[in-house]
């Protein structure tokens, strides 16, 4: 969407969507989130399957969660780029990132609250500090992600504020899979 480079991390000089509809990108970003999509559930189903073989818990709500905001996920990146020039498609296009963000940090505080209340029985499998760092990620997520919200609403932000916390609530956002990766390994020298 520039004829320069650009810094939206920075700037918030464009959306994403705006990144992703131009060429070459719209033929490797939107691919890789639509499957990115896909592997979330996997990874929401794999964590499932882990409590209920080795922690033996049957109710977890963190699943369900996990899988709505990955089915969410998925239909808003098909949407990314295009124009409805029906008013109800567009509030539906918009309310599938919503719903994205909401049941997204849902799932992650279930499954963090999971994990820490099976510490004991994890302790040999993985890092039990970065259970403890998932907390106190959370701790900060979970608020600034309603403040986001109540400022979204309030506020008729301008393009560039909206696009600048855009682009880094979801680098954000995805550096909990960062630390759920590095929490199985035991020893972190």
């Amino acid at each position: 969407g520039s004829s320069i480079p650009i810094n939206p991390f920075l700037y918030g000089e464009a959306s994403i969507s705006n990144i992703v509809k131009r060429f070459p990108i719209n033929f490797i970003f939107k691919p890789l989130l639509l499957i990115g999509s896909i592997l979330l559930i996997f990874y929401w189903s794999r964590y499932n399957t882990l409590f209920v073989d080795i922690l033996k818990s049957q109710k977890n709500i963190f699943r369900l969660f996990g899988i709505i905001s990955a089915i969410c996920l998925f239909f808003h990146v098909l949407f990314l780029g295009f124009k409805f020039e029906n008013e109800i498609l567009n509030s539906i296009k918009k309310l599938f990132i919503i719903f994205f963000i909401l049941f997204e940090v849902a799932a992650q505080y279930f499954l963090t609250l999971g994990l820490f209340a099976n510490k004991k029985k994890l302790i040999e499998l993985c890092n039990i500090k970065l259970i403890h760092f998932k907390i106190g990620y959370l701790i900060l997520v979970i608020p600034v992600t309603l403040v986001l919200i109540v400022i979204m609403l309030i506020f008729d932000l301008t393009s560039k504020y909206h696009y600048l916390l855009e682009w880094n609530y979801f680098a954000i956002l995805i550096f909990y899979y960062l630390l759920s990766y590095l929490m199985w390994f035991k020893k972190i020298n």
